[in-house]
């Protein structure tokens, strides 16, 4: 039910939250539509609107937000990854030092995590998203430009209530997540 899914989608956006302040960097909650300020009040951050579209016209107007605003590398994660880590942005940035474009494979064909180098690049024309062939299609967009790309950890997202459970049963994952 509704309660249910807000109460775990809360409980991955602090995880998330957590891992990226371990960080201290600067960072922006970025929402596909208008939040409820009774939740978004109590962020330490500004809840910022993402453009219509796609989920690739989302994400290359983020990137290009923060390069506008003079960063050099820019990382963008999902919220809803349980396995997330500071180890992991931060291998995320190290990667980008030597590479345009990061990737953090999901198991579900896509990616939790999305990283380029200023000025960017447009890898997400022609990508079906939220679809088993994501992550290939994106592989290809970069082969097509000649992007240099690496790839860190692979990672599981929490689409469905299968993927909710089988989080719930990994011991590798935080505690504070699986006693939620």
């Amino acid at each position: 039910g509704e309660a249910a899914a807000a109460a775990v989608y809360a409980a991955l956006l602090e995880h998330a939250r957590s891992a990226v302040d371990a960080t201290g960097l600067p960072w922006s909650l970025s929402l596909a539509g208008p939040a409820d300020p009774r939740w978004t009040g109590a962020l330490p951050v500004d809840a910022e609107l993402q453009v219509e579209g796609d989920l690739g016209r989302r994400m290359r107007a983020c990137l290009q937000r923060w390069f506008d605003d003079g960063e050099a590398r820019v990382v963008i994660v999902g919220s809803d990854i349980p396995g997330l880590a500071r180890v992991h942005l931060l291998r995320a940035l190290e990667a980008l030092d030597e590479h345009e474009v990061v990737l953090g494979p999901s198991g579900d064909g896509g990616y939790w995590l999305m990283g380029q180098r200023a000025p960017g690049v447009d890898c997400f024309t022609g990508v079906p998203w939220s679809s088993p062939d994501t992550l290939a299609a994106t592989r290809g967009r970069l082969e097509e430009l000649d992007i240099d790309w690496a790839e860190i950890d692979p990672l599981s997202d929490i689409d469905t209530v299968d993927d909710l459970e089988h989080t719930l049963d990994d011991r590798r994952v935080d505690p504070s997540l699986r006693h939620r």
